[in-house]
């Protein structure tokens, strides 16, 4: 064996070394849950008391000067923002008992206004500027387990701390929810506000990360930030999911199947843009047109692969080889694509539930169970390709009266041809050719002259040819 082959083979074992390196039973938030958990210094739970009350009772205190004991510190906390009143809504109130909170000679009452706060927070909530400031400085004072999710993450730094977490669970690819639970964070859900932040932080930060490929970045945005259901966990962080899934793909050539996966989410997300346009106002134009890209080429990716499938036509090669020409030359600028029953199962069973196309509804007995049409928006015409032994249909001009308009859900198929009867018809804006003499590129020659008058660009033969 020569020096270099075995250097490589001692590389690649080493590299499987590390792949099946054991994962530590431990991380140093796991164990710093330990410790929450055997100093008593978890995330409290809100007692069962009529907290309602209890407010009414500490803002007549506080505001007529009184000193609260420890208890009465704890039970304070309770109630700055969840019950009626709220003392976090008088300011003079709030000042003077987060004054109290600094004083206090036990760190109990700290602890619970931590777990208050973090239960609590919300980015609209009164008082969380001076709550949170008040909370570091404890933090620093009191140490303890409170302590070290602070010096480690700035937990109550509300600029900083959920970009760290996020940062976290970029790292242990934790959810949110799953990492503030495993750093001793009890009473924190998938729901609460700071979680939210977290995720707000981590869906930022996926937007613009260059270092996690697509699918990777896929999964943790499936995980991070949807339910089940493939629903946005937190619904107004939508604006966030569409940037984190779409803007990494603004430059560069994106795989068919990695395209394919991620539309199936943002179709989910918002809907289909052709179909829903008022679902995508928010989307920036340039990721609106991403997408709109990605669909194009998909709805004549249906068509071609599908009919593939179900055409018995050896014509059929040539065909694809044509229009597969006139994509890469840039001139298709919308695609549809409607089926018959045929085509529509077989299309649900590749492309998947979320993929849209239109219905092909047979009006005579021209049209085959297997029949299906491509309409395509080139220039300032559109086009309809039948399948099978269908005509190729333009329509030159697409403000002319009785030309087909794409994205509809259904089609009579009298309404997206041109001329039922056999042979073919050739006005100035209206063309219904046969497919016929594909190996001499007959028919191709004519539609590619065709397209030139639509659109000022000549297909060569190269274009097009097969093989």
């Amino acid at each position: 064996m020569s020096n270099s082959l075995r250097d490589a083979c001692n590389a690649l074992l080493q590299r499987l070394a590390v792949l099946e390196r054991p994962i530590p039973a431990t991380t140093p938030l796991s164990r710093l849950a330990d410790k929450l958990e055997q100093s008593g210094g978890n995330t409290e739970r809100r007692p069962e008391k009529d907290f309602d009350a209890v407010a009414s009772q500490l803002q007549r205190d506080l505001e007529a000067g009184a000193t609260l004991n420890n208890r009465q510190l704890k039970d304070a906390a309770w109630c700055l923002w969840s019950t009626t009143p709220a003392l976090s809504n008088a300011p003079e109130v709030l000042q003077a008992l987060l004054l109290q909170f600094a004083s206090a000679d036990s760190a109990r009452p700290f602890r619970t206004l931590a777990s208050s706060f973090m239960a609590s927070y919300t980015s609209e909530m009164p008082g969380k500027v001076e709550t949170s400031a008040m909370l570091a400085k404890l933090a620093g004072s009191w140490g303890g387990p409170w302590g070290i999710l602070h010096e480690n993450f700035q937990l109550f730094d509300l600029d900083v701390g959920p970009k760290l977490l996020a940062e976290a669970v970029i790292e242990q690819d934790k959810a949110a929810s799953d990492i503030l639970k495993d750093a001793g964070l009890g009473a924190m859900n998938a729901q609460s506000g700071y979680a939210k932040a977290v995720t707000s932080a981590l869906l930022d930060r996926l937007a613009v990360d260059r270092d996690l490929d697509h699918l990777t970045r896929l999964a943790r945005i499936r995980r991070y930030a949807l339910d089940s259901d493939g629903k946005p966990i937190y619904d107004d962080l939508r604006p966030n999911l569409i940037e984190a899934l779409l803007r990494p793909f603004k430059q560069g050539k994106i795989e068919k199947t990695i395209r394919d996966a991620f539309l199936k989410v943002v179709l989910a997300l918002l809907g289909d843009p052709r179909l829903k346009p008022g679902n995508w106002a928010f989307v920036p134009d340039s990721l609106r047109e991403l997408v709109q890209r990605w669909l194009t080429e998909q709805s004549l990716r249906q068509f071609l692969d599908i009919v593939d499938r179900i055409a018995d036509d050896n014509m059929w090669p040539y065909r694809r080889a044509f229009w597969e020409g006139v994509y890469d030359k840039g001139l298709i600028q919308e695609a549809w694509v409607a089926f018959g029953p045929d085509g529509i199962r077989l299309a649900r069973s590749v492309f998947g539930s979320s993929a849209e196309f239109a219905t092909l509804q047979a009006e005579g007995r021209q049209v085959e169970s297997g029949h299906a049409v491509l309409l395509l928006r080139i220039g300032d015409g559109v086009v309809a390709d039948w399948s099978h032994n269908g005509k190729c249909n333009i329509w030159s001009d697409g403000s002319q009266r009785g030309v087909p308009k794409l994205f509809k859900r259904a089609y009579g198929s009298d309404e997206i041809r041109i001329h039922k009867g056999t042979g073919n018809y050739e006005t100035k804006s209206l063309l219904s050719l046969m497919h016929m003499s594909s190996q001499t590129y007959n028919w191709q020659s004519k539609v590619a002259e065709r397209l030139y008058g639509m659109t000022g660009i000549r297909l060569q033969q190269k274009d097009y040819r097969y093989p």
